[in-house]
């Protein structure tokens, strides 16, 4: 066997090793997306009625709470941008989870299947304040689509770790 003859099979046979499985990675049910929305509302409510009194003389939102005035639209807005930059920051610190995909064991991954990365989640996060954005899930109960829309415009997808299999880190 000349070199070039080794060289090939050397290069044939170390190129073989390197092969690796694609990614598997099965969508997390819709109940352990409800279950992460609700657990990271609950925890986003105990985090604002924390902060609210701090900042009551400067945004009365909190006065209006206690006294169970009508909330108006600027408020529900500033709450939804509350629930956005929450969960931005959560998915960018935690690569893709959030306190309730923590709980549940599910992740939000890039279409390859890799950890989202901070720019990815705070385009999930402003996504999120698209109004009615929540409703987008609706057709997920029909079979329409797999994705809601802050899952489909940041080309990512909220996975079952356990089901899944990922591909090696980066």
């Amino acid at each position: 066997m000349n070199a070039a003859s080794k060289f090939a099979l050397y290069f044939f046979e170390t190129a073989m090793t390197e092969i690796v499985d694609p990614p598997v990675l099965v969508p997390a049910s819709l109940g352990k997306r409800a279950a992460n929305y609700f657990i990271d509302f609950v925890l986003l409510s105990f985090i604002l009625a924390m902060l609210l009194p701090l900042v009551a003389p400067y945004y009365p939102l909190y006065t209006k709470i206690m006294k169970k005035q009508p909330i108006d639209l600027s408020d529900q807005l500033m709450l939804s941008f509350a629930y956005g930059l929450y969960m931005s920051i959560t998915e960018a610190l935690l690569r893709g989870k959030s306190i309730g995909k923590l709980i549940t064991g599910t992740r939000a991954v890039s279409y390859a299947g890799h950890p989202i990365n901070s720019q990815a989640a705070f385009l999930r996060g402003l996504l999120r304040l698209i109004p009615l954005e929540p409703l987008s899930a609706i057709p997920i109960l029909f079979g329409l689509t797999a994705f809601p829309l802050h899952d489909l415009l940041s080309k990512t997808h909220v996975i079952d770790e356990a089901k899944s299999a990922l591909p090696p880190a980066e």
